[in-house]
């Protein structure tokens, strides 16, 4: 019974001590959902204390996810859930592009810091310069890779399933403007077992996309948004996105809860840029291979699949009748 009183003044003292709560335990700041790495992992914070045994270890735990106002969250098919070691992508002693034997972290520049999702210390040409406008090319950079994303799907898929039996014309990415050009018309929701009819022309597939991509990236600009519905929130009202991230705006549509944490928010938010950044890279050689081999992506793949020692790299430009075309 005399742990009692000395574990509740430790949760009050940790309480007090995290940047994103207020003084009193129980009494949390306005803005406290959103976790600042930053403050996480400062250099010169303060060490978490030391556990008195499993079960306060447990009571320390629970304690901090109910001072979040968050929920406590399980991994896949009931495994360890939240955020997997945070230290390794984020603060002073993160991952960095080079092992720690080929790379002193007093050499890394001062705008590199840790505290942006992705970053490994990785600026040989010194584009940086500062803060400012590290920021700018992040933003940059997080938008090109949410559309690469986009595009890698988008190339891929609409060959598969015209490869396995869907009718789709220009399946293939480079061949889909001259099949539209040709008199041809777009039919979204094709699958390999049928299609639901609705041929689109040209001109029409332009507006429609070109209204839909503007209207998305003018909210995004501005900050703001159009009132709408959303599972698990109902209708809302536009004010709803006021003063949000321009970069990770939120909002109300998160169905399965993956920001409930604001921890495995900021493990998600590495996980979108190393995707977004590998689906660029992929998208750039989407364009060089079908150059040299005249053939999509998924063409490729399924011919260096069925034959991996008769079909790569190597043999493609060997190959004495090679042609490339567009």
């Amino acid at each position: 019974m005399t742990d009692v009183p000395f574990l509740s003044s430790q949760l009050v003292k940790r309480a007090a001590s995290r940047p994103s709560y207020s003084t009193g335990i129980f009494a949390c700041h306005s803005t406290s959902i959103t976790m600042k790495v930053q403050a996480l992992f400062k250099k010169n914070a303060a060490a978490p204390a030391k556990k008195a045994s499993k079960g306060a270890g447990k009571a320390v735990k629970k304690a901090v996810v109910a001072l979040r106002g968050t929920k406590n969250t399980r991994g896949w098919l009931g495994g360890v859930g939240g955020a997997q070691n945070l230290d390794k992508w984020y603060g002073p002693d993160r991952a960095l592009f080079l092992p720690g034997g080929l790379l002193d972290r007093d050499e890394l520049p001062d705008y590199l810091d840790g505290t942006l999702a992705g970053d490994y210390g990785y600026d040989p040409l010194g584009l940086g310069k500062d803060k400012e406008t590290v920021e700018k090319y992040r933003a940059n950079e997080l938008i090109h890779a949410r559309w690469a994303m986009l595009a890698a799907a988008g190339i891929i898929i609409p060959e598969g399933l015209e490869a396995n039996g869907a009718d789709i014309r220009g399946g293939t990415w480079f061949e889909t403007g001259a099949e539209m050009l040709n008199g041809g018309t777009l039919n979204y929701f094709a699958v390999p077992w049928g299609i639901v009819n609705n041929p689109l022309p040209l001109i029409l597939v332009i507006l429609i996309e070109a209204g839909l991509m503007g209207a998305a990236e003018v909210y995004r600009r501005n900050g703001q948004g159009p009132p709408g519905y959303s599972p698990g929130v109902g209708k809302f009202e536009s004010n709803i996105f006021d003063g949000l991230d321009n970069l990770y705006p939120g909002g109300p549509f998160d169905p399965l809860g993956l920001a409930d944490d604001p921890e495995v928010l900021e493990e998600l938010k590495v996980k979108e840029i190393k995707n977004g950044r590998l689906a660029m890279v992929s998208v750039l050689g989407f364009a060089v291979q079908s150059y040299v081999t005249g053939e999509g992506p998924y063409a490729n793949w399924s011919k260096h699949v069925a034959d991996p020692f008769g079909y790569n790299l190597l043999t493609v430009l060997g190959a004495e009748e090679r042609t490339p075309t567009l």
